[in-house]
C-alpha cells in the first residue's frame, strides 16, 4: 500500500533523496517546518518503510579500476520455483547491483560491477553460464555512466 504523502512530505523526501545526511536545520531551510516536526516525519518513514536504507554511494573509480557490466539472462525453465531460485542465486552475489525481471526475450537482467576481466569471466562462468535454469546470456560493457540515480521521481 502506497504511504499516503502530502506536499510537506514530498519536499522533505526529495531532500533527502539529495543528500541523506543533511541536518534537521538543513532541511527546514527548505521545508516550512520546524526541525523537530521534520525528525518526527523522517522517523515516521523510517518506521513505515518509506525510507528503506540509508546508504553511501561510492563512486567505482575512485576505490580501484573496476568495470561495469549488464548482463541478460534468458532461462531455460519458467517455474516460479526455478525463476525464484535463480533470482535468489543473483542477490546473493557482491557482484550484482541491480537485479530485476524483465519482459521480452530475456528474463532476467542485471547490473554488475567487477575488478577487472578475469573477475567478470570467472562470475559468468560459475554463477550464471553453469546454473542449470539458465538457456543462455548476453553481457554487454557499459562504457560511460551518463546519468546515475537511486532518487524515486516524487
Amino acid at each position: 500500500m502506497a504511504y499516503p504523502l502530502d506536499r510537506l512530505d514530498i519536499q522533505i523526501l526529495a531532500a533527502l533523496q539529495e543528500n541523506n545526511q543533511a541536518t534537521a536545520q538543513a532541511l527546514a531551510e527548505r521545508v516550512p517546518l520546524s526541525p523537530s516536526a521534520i525528525l518526527r516525519r523522517i522517523r515516521q518513514y523510517r518506521e513505515e518503510g518509506v525510507i528503506a536504507a540509508d546508504v553511501s554511494i561510492l563512486a567505482p573509480s575512485t576505490v580501484g579500476e573496476r568495470i561495469s557490466v549488464l548482463i541478460m539472462v534468458q532461462l531455460e525453465r519458467h517455474s516460479p520455483a526455478d525463476v525464484a531460485a535463480f533470482r535468489a542465486h543473483l542477490s546473493r552475489s557482491p557482484h550484482v547491483q541491480v537485479c530485476v525481471e524483465i519482459s521480452g526475450v530475456y528474463d532476467i537482467s542485471c547490473i554488475a560491477i567487477f575488478r577487472g576481466m578475469e573477475e567478470f569471466n570467472a562470475f559468468t562462468d560459475s554463477e550464471i553460464a553453469e546454473h542449470p535454469a539458465v538457456r543462455r546470456y548476453e553481457a554487454s560493457f557499459i562504457k560511460k555512466r551518463v546519468k546515475f540515480t537511486t532518487a524515486v521521481p516524487l
